[in-house]
């Protein structure tokens, strides 16, 4: 059984919208006409998640190679929702 995902929109510092996954966090990496694209903002890992346009989630790849990380929402970003 798997845990549903707790998706929300956060700012970083830089003003940057981001997305979390579950205390994970995606940068923005590229936007088609339909699909954007995300990755892990921790540069040595490897997970991508993909959302419509509408930010509806798509699907999600990989496994991540370090914890989540509540407190660095919390210090640095704010929260869109």
């Amino acid at each position: 059984m798997t845990t549903p995902n707790e998706i929300s929109f956060i700012v970083s510092q830089k003003g940057k919208k981001m997305l979390n996954i579950n205390n994970f966090i995606f940068k923005l990496n590229k936007t088609t006409g339909t699909t954007k694209y995300y990755r892990c903002e921790d540069s040595r890992c490897t997970v991508t998640a993909r959302t419509d346009l509408q930010d509806t989630l798509l699907n999600i790849k990989g496994d991540h190679c370090h914890p989540p990380e509540p407190e660095e929402i919390s210090g640095g970003a704010r929260n869109l929702d």
